[in-house]
């Protein structure tokens, strides 16, 4: 069983990519049961975005409080998009899944094209590099695939610079402040509602104009799907172009 979370896309395709490769199941976390009773040699899955070098808050709220029945050792993976680089995810990951005694056994990042508009400097990808990113992500998701069938112990992901101590400062400054109260919609927003529907989570509602809640985990899904780009972030998001996961990026092999 695969469990993942997405915003843009990026994750989804993974996992479902993998759960083809891998002729497995994927499970959108947010509508994840409760409850899972394990066969014997079933594999368990976690593919999620990166965000601040961690992981959203969801897939680890999700893993407190599933039970998966009949656990007995299975083997347990993750494989994490990124656009440059996914700090200590692994002994994050690690450190979640023991507090439930889970044994974490494997870990991947797949680069993917850039969906985080938030900051100054940072825009999407251009579409060559779009192309180029997916395309070798493709080949990527087949070597985890090959990996995971042989049952690898093994961990390969692109920490970046200053790794440790992006995941142990970053995470809570990011968390701190940058929330759903930097979203707001301009005039050019009609209420179509997509970025309601859109929303994972459910935490944006629309009356006069789009409301957020205070469950949001900065997905920005709301923003990137938006077809009249009338949702903005602060004052960095105005005039950068969107990105949203297509399969017209997959190469046609």
């Amino acid at each position: 069983m695969i469990f993942y979370f997405s915003g843009t896309g990026n994750s989804r395709w993974a996992a479902e990519e993998l759960a083809r490769l891998l002729k497995d199941k994927a499970v959108f976390i947010p509508k994840a049961k409760p409850e899972y009773r394990l066969a014997a040699d079933e594999k368990i899955g976690f593919v999620f975005p990166i965000y601040a070098w961690s992981a959203p808050k969801c897939v680890f709220d999700f893993i407190r409080r599933v039970k998966f029945e009949r656990y007995d050792g299975n083997f347990v993976y993750f494989v994490c998009t990124c656009h440059t680089q996914t700090g200590m995810i692994d002994r994050i990951m690690q450190k979640a899944l023991k507090e439930r005694k889970i044994s974490c056994d494997a870990g991947f990042s797949l680069k993917m094209p850039n969906n985080y508009l938030l900051a100054p400097f940072v825009r999407a990808d251009r579409e060559k590099k779009k192309l180029q990113l997916i395309a070798q992500a493709q080949v990527h998701l087949g070597l985890i695939a090959d990996s995971l069938k042989k049952d690898k112990k093994t961990f390969r992901l692109t920490r970046g610079f200053g790794a440790p101590a992006l995941s142990k400062i970053g995470r809570p400054l990011f968390e701190k402040f940058m929330t759903a109260k930097g979203f707001y919609a301009t005039d050019a927003c009609d209420r179509c509602g997509i970025c309601a529907k859109v929303c994972p989570v459910g935490n944006i509602s629309v009356l006069q104009k789009p409301a957020w809640g205070d469950q949001c985990e900065m997905c920005q899904a709301c923003l990137n799907y938006c077809p009249r780009q009338a949702i903005q972030y602060g004052r960095y998001t105005k005039n950068k172009k969107r990105y949203v996961f297509s399969r017209d990026l997959l190469s046609a092999d």
